[in-house]
């Protein structure tokens, strides 16, 4: 690979990785939270209440590894970089923007304002084209 990278590609990897990062950090903090719904209940309610948030986790990590692996695609120039890339994006937002829409986030706006605001972000370099030579 040369020395010059593209800043789309710089750009578009760098905010994927933040998004995996972010995805991790959600994981663990539901992985608490699991644990902190099993030990404040009782019964089979602890027991809904620490499978369903445990679904969450497992699936934040899932997530956070495909924008992972969609950074180090992006990173290579790989064209299914850039496919996952965007899939990662539409996703950040579609999920901030869902809870908006039909959750009760008072508290929480700005997060997830700053959500969409990321996966728009990351999804601009990701339709840019890739202007290196061959």
């Amino acid at each position: 690979m040369d020395a010059h990278v593209p800043i789309a590609r710089l750009v578009g990897s760098s905010l994927l990785a933040v998004i995996a990062a972010a995805a991790l950090v959600l994981a663990a903090l539901m992985a608490f939270a699991a644990w902190a719904t099993g030990s404040q209940l009782t019964g089979w309610v602890a027991d809904a209440g620490s499978a369903a948030v445990l679904i969450v986790a497992v699936l934040a990590v899932a997530y956070a590894g495909l924008a992972a692996y969609a950074t180090w695609q992006t990173w290579h120039a790989r064209p299914l970089g850039r496919m996952l890339g965007l899939a990662v994006a539409i996703i950040a937002v579609l999920a901030a923007g869902v809870t908006l829409l039909v959750g009760n986030a008072s508290e929480s706006t700005l997060p997830l304002y700053l959500a969409i605001g990321l996966g728009v972000a990351t999804a601009i370099p990701m339709l840019l084209p890739d202007l290196t030579a061959p």
